[in-house]
């Protein structure tokens, strides 16, 4: 990923903090998002939550721009840098699992994909996928439109929908030309 397909935009409410914040935040978020496409960029802010003199508590808040949904941390300490790293450190695992996760289903669906090539007759899929559908309409919608849906409602990848598809199609014929 590009600089400039990242950005960090820093609302910082602390008077004279060092660079130090700047650079370790907008470092760490960049690692983060090295060699993947899910990040697009993050707003990070500081600032003192006890107006008192002394104690002082500072509040980092991340919210972190990615795809499909944005994930927001915010942690609090008495130094600010102690409260940056939690943060950051609390962000990493949060992307880290959910990328996790994704990957995880993306392998469930591959395998779904090869179940369905691998072990179902064509009447079998159409049980599965469109059981009480009218065969005259599968016909008519035809194999582009009847894969899509597949796609977006079961989940199925382009390979899968369109032999799906293609199965369905082959019984509804039959069971149009049996009527």
């Amino acid at each position: 990923m590009g600089k400039s397909d990242f950005y960090v935009e820093f609302n910082i409410e602390i008077p004279n903090m060092s660079d130090e914040f700047t650079l370790e935040a907008e470092r760490r978020l960049r690692e983060l998002s090295e060699g993947h496409s899910d990040i697009v960029g993050a707003s990070i802010a500081l600032e003192n939550t006890v107006k008192a003199q002394t104690p002082y508590q500072y509040k980092a808040r991340i919210v972190l721009y990615k795809r499909p949904k944005n994930i927001a941390v915010t942690k609090k300490d008495s130094e600010p840098m102690v409260a940056l790293r939690d943060a950051l450190d609390t962000l990493e695992r949060r992307v880290y699992e959910i990328r996790e996760k994704l990957a995880t289903t993306q392998f469930k669906r591959a395998q779904d994909t090869e179940k369905i090539v691998d072990e179902l007759s064509a009447r079998e899929v159409y049980a599965t996928y469109v059981r009480d559908a009218d065969p005259a309409e599968l016909i008519r919608d035809g194999r582009t439109k009847l894969a899509s849906k597949l796609m977006v409602e079961e989940g199925l990848d382009e390979e899968a929908a369109y032999y799906a598809a293609d199965q369905i199609l082959s019984v509804a014929v039959e069971n149009t030309e049996n009527q």
